[in-house]
């Protein structure tokens, strides 16, 4: 009697074995589709989706989004037929794909297939977090991570989203700067004021005489004005 070969879980450092599945949401995905863009969260749970299946995708879609920003992606894989696979996605409120492996490959190919008297044949809970590269960046199996922790260690990959500190950084920098360009219009005020005082002061310091002649120039040039427009009107 031929015996079946029981593969190990990948270990951190190794090659993540790849997978084409169908999914919840229609169509197939592979593994390096998604590694081509960024680093990808595969989580295993177990096809009948206990509530502790449930709690744990919860917790992860409280997170998605942050995880997306971090420029990764969650991808689930469970045991089960399509209609398990799509119940479980309205149940669990995530938005990423969810992958339904009937047959058992991908769950067998990542060490992860069991068989007992009480469950039959069922899938380890685990997760693996897969780089670009498309090496195993870090793995639990047989446990699940907080969805805080798998944050962070996506984030120590991809270096986004960007530390609050540095956010911080930048917040006190908006204060300077408008500081600084409130000085600027500050000083544009004072100067402008300074040429209005000396204005006012070169008007002040003319003589009885310096004002009279003045008014005399401006007198003559009125009329040299209405002359040349007289000549113009007779031609």
């Amino acid at each position: 009697m031929a015996r079946t070969k029981t593969l190990s879980a990948p270990e951190v450092g190794g090659e993540a074995p790849e997978f084409q599945l169908p999914s919840a949401q229609g169509g197939q995905l592979r593994l390096d589709m998604r590694t081509a863009r960024g680093p990808v969260v595969v989580v295993f749970y177990g096809g009948g989706w206990s509530g502790e299946d449930v709690a744990y995708f919860k917790d992860l879609a409280s997170k998605e989004d942050e995880i997306n920003l971090a420029a990764a992606s969650i991808v689930g894989i469970g045991r089960g037929e399509p209609q398990d696979a799509r119940d479980f996605v309205r149940e669990t409120g995530i938005k990423s794909y969810v992958l339904y492996d009937y047959a058992g490959v991908a769950t067998r190919e990542y060490g992860l297939l069991e068989k007992d008297k009480e469950h039959g044949e069922h899938a380890r809970p685990a997760t693996f977090i897969v780089g670009p590269d498309h090496k195993v960046r870090h793995a639990w199996v047989g446990e699940r991570p907080e969805a805080g922790e798998v944050l962070a260690k996506v984030s120590e990959i991809t270096g986004l989203p960007k530390p609050p500190e540095e956010d911080g950084e930048a917040e006190e920098e908006k204060p300077k700067r408008s500081r600084k360009v409130a000085k600027g219009a500050g000083d544009s005020e004072a100067a402008a004021g300074k040429a209005g005082a000396g204005e006012a002061g070169e008007r002040k310091k003319l003589s009885p005489e310096e004002r009279e002649k003045r008014r005399a120039e401006r007198k003559a040039a009125r009329g040299d004005g209405q002359n040349a427009e007289e000549s113009g009107s007779g031609e």
